[in-house]
């Protein structure tokens, strides 16, 4: 039995990895992120970060499908609100 599980894992650690990755290609903005690593069901995102010149990397540690799902769709969002107030009339000081 252990034999035929060790046979089914792999398979299954492979179609997380692909349904991970094609959440994080739904990603549209202009941050800089990269998976760093996928464990499990556990992916590790790491935004390149740059801060008066130094690097500052940031990790979000996402422990399923669905957070990196709503991790997408809030970047996502972030980043329509910032392209909507640069293309708006309205600016957000007057």
């Amino acid at each position: 039995m252990d034999k035929q599980e060790n046979q089914e894992n792999p398979n299954h650690q492979h179609n997380i990895e692909i349904s991970y990755r094609k959440i994080f290609s739904r990603l549209n903005t202009r941050k800089k992120f990269v998976i760093q690593s996928i464990e499990g069901t556990t992916v590790t995102v790491e935004q390149d970060e740059e801060i008066c010149g130094q690097k500052e990397p940031r990790l979000f540690v996402l422990n399923s499908e669905k957070e990196l799902e709503t991790f997408v769709t809030q970047e996502n969002q972030f980043e329509r609100d910032i392209n909507s107030q640069l293309s708006g009339d309205s600016m957000p000081y007057r």
